[in-house]
Order: structure tokens, then sequence, then C-alpha cells
């Protein structure tokens, strides 16, 4: 792996790990389907307006187009919802623990769907990296906690699973990943709105906290990281990028560290060094599945 494709997956799960504790803050000033649909709506707009203007052409056939509205509907509409959903009810670092599974589902089904190889380095990777994140995040969750929202968590797990796989049968590239980013993200806030219209009261608490957590969100986990994310899975293939979700909740913790003074443990340091050499064993990994070039 190129050192580009770990300084973007490492920038990636930066980006990620921030959506959590800002959704979490999200859902406090707004109806979480609403605040979505609100977040993608207004960012679809404007990616697919500044793609435009640096010169940027759709070209995709109709399957293609299809492909992408789907994975906008999964991953936009369904995981995301399911997601800010289930925030409502349970601590973000489950919902954390829970997500950090992608790397195994994604590497299951690739392998079930796809035929993907993946040989037995790639696999302890995976499962090193799993029992990295654990030690990070086992000892912050409590004792008791909803089940609904657990369930939640674990369906969006699933939806964002197949979203991951979907997404590659679409030819991304550098002439239109700007506008494929906004096409997904109408289609996601197209599902959310009759689910916002239906099951929630639209009453928002406008203040600065939403306004700046509300373009953040829009703009970073939005705008930037699917860009890097499909950028990353075309160059080094579904199975390796979904292991960079390892990193999330350490960064997560990190984030929660500067900004709440969240205490960082001895676990968190062992727990960052576990995923990293899990990330280092799948990458070194020759039979895991890669993608042409970008």
């Amino acid at each position: 792996m190129a050192f580009k494709h770990i300084i973007l997956g490492v920038g990636f799960a930066l980006i990620w790990a921030s959506a959590f504790p800002s959704a979490k803050l999200a859902v406090q000033f707004s109806p979480p389907f609403f605040f979505l649909f609100l977040r993608f709506t207004s960012a679809g707009l404007f990616s697919i307006m500044l793609g435009t203007y640096l010169g940027q052409k759709l070209q995709l056939d109709t399957k293609s187009l299809i492909w992408i509205a789907v994975f906008g509907l999964i991953q936009n509409g369904l995981y995301l919802g399911l997601i800010f959903l289930a925030l409502t009810k349970i601590d973000s670092n489950v919902s954390v623990i829970i997500a950090s599974i992608l790397p195994l589902t994604v590497a299951f089904f690739s392998w079930f769907f796809f035929k993907t190889k993946l040989g037995f380095m790639g696999l302890l990777g995976l499962i090193v990296g799993l029992f990295g994140v654990l030690l990070i995040m086992l000892q912050r969750v409590e004792e008791e906690y909803e089940m609904l929202g657990i369930t939640l968590c674990f369906m969006g797990l699933l939806a964002t699973t197949f979203s991951t796989l979907i997404i590659t049968k679409v030819d991304i590239n550098k002439n239109n990943i700007l506008i494929v980013v906004g096409i997904q993200m109408l289609a996601g806030s197209f599902f959310l709105l009759p689910l916002s219209y239906f099951f929630e009261v639209w009453s928002v608490s406008f203040n600065m906290t939403f306004l700046f957590t509300f373009l953040y969100i829009a703009a970073f986990p939005g705008i930037l990281g699917p860009v890097i994310w499909f950028y990353l899975q075309k160059e080094i293939g579904a199975v390796k990028y979904a292991s960079f979700h390892f990193l999330v909740p350490f960064f997560g913790i990190a984030i929660s560290y500067f900004l709440l003074g969240e205490t960082l443990t001895f676990s968190d340091m062992i727990g960052v060094i576990v995923i990293i050499l899990g990330l280092y064993l799948v990458n070194r990994d020759k039979k895991a599945f890669k993608n042409q070039d970008f």
C-alpha cells in the first residue's frame, strides 16, 4: 500500500470518528431523520455544484446511476438513519464498537458474494484489529443499555456493509467523484424526508452550536469523507479500505480527550498499538482484493 493511501485512510478514520460525537450533539437540537435530511440535501446540492464548477461530468450509464442511488438509500438513508436513531437510546461508545466490526463483515460478505480471497495474514489482521478496538472501548461501556439501540446499530452495520460492497459496482473516478457523492446524498435525503414527516415533529433549536455542528457534519463527514472513501475503495479494495475503521474508536476517544477532557488510559495506548499491528497484517496480505487503479 502506498504511503498516500495510508495517510488518506488515517484521515478518513479521523473524519469518521468525529462524526459520532457530532451526531450525538446534533440529535440534542433536532430530530435525527430531519437533521439528516437537511444535511444530505444541502451537502448533496453543494457537492454537485462544486463538481460542475470544477468541470466534472457524470459520464455513467443507467445501471451505474441505479447503483449510486441504491448506495445513497442504504448508506445515507438506512444506515445513518438507524445510527442517529440508536444514539437517542444508547451511548455513542457502544455504537462505535459495533460499527468497528465493519472490516470483518465486509471481508465475509466479499467472500460470500464475490469470492474475494483473503489469506491467513489478512484474516488474522482483522481479528487482531477488532481485539484492539475492544481493549479501547469495553472499559467505557455502561453496564445497562437499551436493547433497541443495540439492535438498531447491528441493523445499521449490515446496511453499511452492503453499501460498501455496492459502490464497487460503480466506475468512480476523478472526473465525476464530487457529482457521484452529491447524487448519493440526495438519494438518501429522499428516503429520509417521508420518515421524518410521518414519525417526527419538526422542531429544531437553532443556535450557534447547532449551526457549527451542522456545517461541520455536512462538509467533512458529509462530503470529504465519502470522497476519500470512494477513492480508497477504488485504489486498494473494500477489505483494506474497511480495515481503517479499526482506528475510528481511538480517534473518537482522542477527540473527546482534547475537546471534552476525557481520560486516555494505558489500555488505550495498548489498544491503538494492537490496531496498528492488525492494519499492518491486513495490508501485508497479498491475497486481499484490490480494484483497478483510480
